[in-house]
């Protein structure tokens, strides 16, 4: 008499004689069936579980003698397993660390914790996986220390002999100070007038004084061109003079300059034509008074 393994509540002994003589021959060398239970799938079409030391099963019991099983998961594969009310069934799940929840088929309602039951059974009973790192055992190896790693040490360069290793740090102040200063000496090189201030201010003064009176007194109806001729005499004589500082001033920088120098109109010597002009037109205006 062929030893049974436990059955599913919905199970009768007959049944599960037959299917064990044909899963038999679909075993692998040592493997050996924990339980068998009523199961449904429609894709494959299946009828029964199978659950051996090794993997889950399920087969068609009318041709598993010829097909074998139809659906098969590895213990290694399992790491809980529970079932799910869905359409209307209840459906085994299988979970697993790191993968998707697998949906196998439906139970019968009697056979719900049974099944569930034996799949959780062999996914515990499974051995542990060997470990990926050397564990140290005192019993079976005496502790060696392990031998020191050469790490070769980065030498450090001596800084340069000519350069100082702490240098004093420059001050934001001094860096604004010095250019502040070469910008004002710029601008004050650049706008240096060809003549000073004190000499053209007072001659300009002047000149523009007798110049005046000239043009108002050309208005008077008695003793207009004397009027006019007498102020002119004294405008053309400031007038030349600062034409004369001009030319020199203007000569004397291009020399330092080392080119030949450019004289505009009012840059030019105009005293020896200036001076004599203004004592004819002195004259003209008493020999007219």
């Amino acid at each position: 008499m062929t030893m049974l393994p436990p059955l599913g509540p919905t199970l009768k002994e007959k049944d599960a004689t037959k299917w064990i003589a044909s899963l038999s021959e679909h075993l692998a060398p040592g493997e050996s069936v924990r339980a068998l239970a009523r199961f449904s799938t429609m894709r494959p079409l299946t009828d029964a579980i199978a659950v051996t030391d090794r993997r889950v099963i399920a087969f068609f019991s009318a041709s598993v003698n010829k097909k074998g099983p139809l659906v098969e998961i590895s213990s290694a594969d399992i790491g809980q397993a529970d079932a799910h009310t869905k359409f209307g069934g209840r459906t085994l799940t299988v979970h697993a660390p790191g993968q998707q929840s697998r949906h196998i088929g439906t139970m019968r309602a009697d056979d719900v914790s049974f099944v569930v039951g034996q799949v959780n059974a062999i996914a515990a009973a499974r051995e542990p996986e060997a470990p990926t790192v050397d564990v140290y055992d005192p019993f079976s190896k005496p502790w060696e220390a392990p031998a020191p790693v050469d790490v070769p040490r980065p030498q450090l360069a001596a800084p340069p002999a000519n350069v100082d290793p702490f240098p004093e740090p420059v001050l934001a102040e001094q860096i604004a100070s010095e250019s502040i200063h070469g910008v004002v000496g710029a601008s004050k090189e650049e706008t240096k007038r060809l003549v000073p201030r004190w000499k053209s201010v007072p001659l300009l003064s002047v000149a523009g004084f007798f110049g005046l009176l000239a043009v108002t007194g050309a208005f008077d109806r008695e003793s207009g061109p004397m009027i006019f001729l007498f102020f002119a005499a004294f405008t053309l004589v400031p007038v030349s003079v600062l034409c004369s500082i001009r030319h020199r001033a203007t000569r004397r920088q291009a020399m330092a300059a080392g080119s030949a120098p450019v004289y505009g109109l009012f840059s030019r010597n105009w005293v020896p034509i200036g001076i004599p002009l203004a004592v004819v037109l002195f004259i003209v205006s008493v020999a007219i008074s």
